[in-house]
């Protein structure tokens, strides 16, 4: 019997470039204790969703640029927390 491997394609931006020139915003998200597990991944895939509501909660102006960025990504565009 032989298995057929699936191969799976998504989309992704790097954190880098969500919060590039965004410095006091990812110090305030890293530092948060986010509900988002990363450090020893390749890969660590978040949704806009997720990641808006998680900033939002945390009711700082800090994320207001970030949330517009996040905005305009299409809804099948992850962001990868390992880059």
């Amino acid at each position: 019997m032989s298995w057929s491997q699936k191969t799976e394609t998504c989309r992704f931006i790097a954190a880098s470039h969500l919060f590039s020139e965004q410095s006091n915003a990812w110090i305030t998200f890293a530092g948060s204790d986010p509900p988002f597990t990363w450090g020893d991944a390749n890969r660590t895939l978040v949704s806009p969703d997720s990641l808006e509501s998680y900033l939002e909660s945390l009711g700082t102006s800090d994320f207001d640029d970030v949330l517009k960025r996040l905005a305009e990504l299409p809804n099948d565009v992850y962001i990868d927390l390992e880059n």
